[in-house]
């Protein structure tokens, strides 16, 4: 039987958000969501999950592109944040290689998002991060170093099923190989709904696929994602069927 997880980014993120991703995780269209906690509604989401007694199911969605830094340090950084002192990182361009000061500062925001979400009560079972942030080049290293300093056990795999480039292809492969060495790669693949949907491989005999979505709001009792539009409330119960729908937290590292 093939294994899957499927991961609700963004919890946290509004009251709208919350409650979107709290319906799916209530109906089993997923177990696993990953916290953003420097967002309005972080703090109300985690003792959602506690009350709920799915707090061992909830990650951390590491975040350096939108919203208020925690630290002080990282708002005097113009690479990450604008004169308001507010994230504006949008990935225009790669993030290759930052100063001392950058990586100091990088180093203490991600440390004290994972201590503020600890602080809240949530054990945190994984990792990923806000627009997938954790894969530039120059700050999977410091992702890396603060997600083993920390104990968390997994940090997302770069997508490997989805169509891209073939040098965006060969980076993801070395990425892969980069969590692999260290780790704290706990899937075989990874991609949107629609990746797995078209690439057989991903379905292969006892193999894990994580599997993003992002519940975003909800219409008419149904589940809409924020970024693709798609009713996961029909999408997704067709993807589970036949499969196993596991945890990050039933993972062995």
């Amino acid at each position: 039987m093939h294994n899957i997880i499927i991961n609700a980014d963004d919890f946290g993120k509004s009251r709208e958000i919350t409650a979107a991703i709290f319906s799916a995780i209530e109906q089993k269209l997923c177990l696993d969501t990953t916290l953003l906690v420097n967002f309005e509604d972080s703090e109300h989401a985690a003792n959602l999950a506690i009350e709920n007694q799915i707090k061992e199911n909830i990650g951390i969605h590491l975040n350096l592109t939108e919203g208020i830094p925690l630290t002080e340090s990282i708002k005097k950084e113009k690479r990450f944040c604008n004169k308001e002192g507010l994230f504006h990182y949008k990935k225009r361009e790669r993030i290759i290689q930052l100063s001392n000061r950058e990586k100091n500062a990088v180093y203490e925001e991600l440390t004290s998002q994972i201590k503020l979400c600890k602080s809240y009560g949530i054990p945190i079972s994984h990792a990923d991060s806000h627009n997938h942030v954790h894969e530039e080049p120059g700050l999977l290293f410091i992702f890396t170093h603060v997600i083993k300093e920390n104990k968390i056990p997994f940090l997302r795999i770069s997508n490997n099923i989805g169509l891209t480039s073939f040098y965006n292809k060969i980076y993801r492969n070395m990425y892969n190989s980069v969590l692999t060495f260290n780790k704290l790669k706990g899937t075989d693949y990874f991609g949107s709904t629609s990746d797995y949907t078209n690439y057989s491989k991903s379905k292969t005999h006892n193999s894990i696929t994580e599997i993003m979505i992002h519940p975003g709001t909800i219409v008419n009792e149904q589940i809409i994602d924020t970024y693709s539009n798609e009713n996961l409330s029909l999408s997704l119960p067709e993807i589970i069927k036949g499969n196993n729908l596991i945890s990050y937290s039933q993972l062995k590292r």
